[in-house]
């Protein structure tokens, strides 16, 4: 039951970060790598703003992501919109190239030592053979109202609106008047912001360490394909399923042994279903 609670509590940290990771990939059209850097970068700063600046962690936590949110907006505009003409595949490797370069000043602007957030949890909650403390419970409600506000954002406003028209068909966006360099901040703006909370959140469960950004780049991408890299609801719910996976398999392999869950699942779905296993239809994409 215990690793059921905390299988919840990585899904939750996951998804949030993965349906950041899908908002951007299915609107500008590649896989950006850096996602994990800007992860790490936020549970970096949300440490730095506790530490130095001595406020709470939610406050620390909101700075944490709105710098990371603007620098998300500004480095898409500096190194990849100079080069979207170029395809794709130019755009993913810059992604590279721009994650190995935010790794290096992450690691020279901030402590590379294991580290934790100075929070207090509370109280257990007893569940009977597991239970869970208050500040886990706050950590869960951060993650889902996260996800909600993101559902009301793509569904109930005229931003969000443009944002899955540009990433159903960018032309046709264009040529019906929808603002598209606009809509592409936006999508900067609030992947690069989910990319940092969910760093918060995982550095507020956990630790915070040089490589955590590369560490978790890659239970994103596993959760991506599982769930569809086109289907943003669909990643919400791989995320999940594979953060309980994950722990779940700690009851039979060793817990360092609990990646390669990840790795299973990513090849397990590419042979059996590519286009995720919650999509339901596969979508006709234009090859750059």
């Amino acid at each position: 039951m215990q690793n059921i609670v905390f299988g919840i509590l990585t899904g939750s940290t996951l998804a949030v970060a993965t349906v950041g990771f899908a908002l951007v990939r299915q609107t500008e059209g590649f896989v950006n790598i850096a996602h994990g850097q800007y992860l790490a970068l936020g549970a970096f700063l949300g440490l730095f703003f506790m530490e130095s600046w001595g406020v709470s962690v939610f406050l620390a936590g909101f700075l944490a992501v709105v710098a990371v949110a603007v620098l998300g907006v500004v480095v898409a505009r500096l190194v990849f919109d100079p080069v979207r003409e170029r395809g794709a595949l130019v755009l993913f490797f810059s992604s590279i190239g721009l994650a190995y370069a935010l790794y290096g000043i992450n690691q020279v602007v901030f402590d590379p030592a294991v580290r934790a957030y100075p929070v207090n949890f509370g109280k257990n909650i007893d569940l009977g053979s597991a239970s869970i403390t208050v500040g886990e419970l706050v950590v869960i409600g951060i993650a889902a109202a996260s996800v909600i506000l993101l559902h009301v954002f793509l569904t109930r406003t005229t931003l969000g609106t443009w944002v899955r028209a540009v990433a159903a068909n960018p032309e046709l966006a264009e040529v019906r008047g929808v603002r598209v360099r606009l809509t592409s901040g936006v999508v900067w703006f609030i992947g690069a912001g989910l990319a940092a909370l969910a760093g918060v959140l995982i550095g507020v469960l956990g630790t915070v360490h040089s490589e955590i950004g590369w560490a978790n780049i890659l239970m994103i991408l596993a959760a991506a394909v599982v769930g569809g890299l086109g289907n943003i609801y669909g990643v919400i719910a791989a995320g999940l399923l594979l953060g309980l996976a994950m722990d779940l398999s700690t009851l039979v392999i060793p817990t360092e042994y609990r990646l390669t869950v990840a790795f299973a699942a990513i090849i397990i779905t590419l042979l059996l279903r590519p286009e995720g296993l919650f999509t339901v239809a596969r979508r006709k994409e234009e090859v750059a």
